[in-house]
């Protein structure tokens, strides 16, 4: 393929066709007749030498070579896009943006919700795209302007980014509803001497661990997982106890929420961006729409976010 040959607006295309997986849509999507969409396609396939999508019973789906562009291709288009909207603003009612924010599972169930929803009102053709990585990788994919905004409780995340305070979370020990060994109040003593489930991305574990080693004492685990929404699954059906932030079980379900039996620092969840992206318009759109949602258990509603 010779990109000099390549006309830009075909990138619009693909990408919507990557999106709906399916032309009429698509189309739409993009504000093209479906007779301009096919013809548009057609070009596409040629230029790529590639049938690109292909029709099944779930809709036009991408080829191996579809999948292998639709990163670099949307990147491309980003980029292209940033570039002409910066110097004039950033119009979230006709932008065609795709963000992507770096969030744990926490993240996803806690701020995603009410992010797509606010964003699908004020800004319908802007896609999120919720990334979960190693947090050793966060600083650099930031820099690199692969991931737009990090969301969490990321205290390693300091020189060259700024921060803005979104709520903070106290953490809480959940169980399953019956549980037999468990009355209204957990004693210190109660809580060791349960069987327990250890997040391995939680930020609490480590600092319960040294709280439980001061007072000589050990709690053990038996059980292993990555994720807090994997967490409450196990527990649900299990007598194993966890440890996560309270904004995660809003609706508790299956499961009942207890205090600590000892206090710890609360969770404080940020938004963190890095500093070449400070005044970017759409950037700081993405920022207020955030800083604009509210949280059911933030522990500090009236104080002010604070930007370092």
């Amino acid at each position: 393929m010779n990109i000099n040959t390549l006309d830009l607006n075909l990138l619009r295309v693909f990408i919507a066709m990557y999106k709906e997986r399916n032309v009429s849509k698509a189309a739409g999507s993009i504000g093209l007749t479906q007779p301009a969409m096919s013809n548009a396609l057609l070009r596409l396939r040629r230029t790529c030498n590639d049938e690109l999508f292909v029709r099944t019973n779930l809709g036009m789906n991408p080829t191996a070579l579809a999948e292998q562009l639709s990163g670099p291709v949307r990147e491309a288009f980003d980029l292209l896009s940033n570039a002409l909207e910066a110097p004039f603003g950033f119009d979230p009612t006709s932008s065609s943006r795709s963000f992507r924010l770096l969030m744990s599972d926490v993240g996803e169930s806690i701020v995603l919700p009410q992010l797509v929803d606010t964003v699908m009102k004020l800004a319908p053709d802007v896609c999120i795209e919720a990334i979960q990585i190693p947090h050793d990788l966060y600083a650099s994919t930031l820099e690199a302007g692969a991931a737009d905004l990090a969301i969490g409780n990321l205290p390693f995340l300091k020189s060259g980014f700024f921060q803005q305070r979104l709520f903070d979370d106290e953490y809480c020990c959940i169980a399953r509803k019956k549980h037999k060994k468990i009355t209204d109040k957990l004693t210190v003593q109660d809580y060791v001497q349960l069987e327990h489930l250890r997040v391995s991305s939680g930020n609490a574990e480590s600092v319960v661990d040294s709280e439980i080693a001061r007072r000589r004492l050990r709690r053990k685990i038996a059980v292993v997982v990555n994720h807090y929404h994997t967490a409450a699954e196990v527990v649900a059906t299990t007598d194993l106890v966890a440890i996560v932030p309270r904004n995660f079980v809003a609706d508790p379900g299956k499961l009942r929420v207890l205090p600590l039996p000892f206090e710890i620092a609360h969770a404080k969840v940020r938004q963190f961006w890095h500093k070449k992206v400070n005044h970017d318009p759409a950037n700081r759109w993405l920022r207020q729409t955030i800083a604009g949602l509210r949280w059911k258990n933030d522990l500090h509603e009236t104080a002010e976010c604070s930007v370092a």
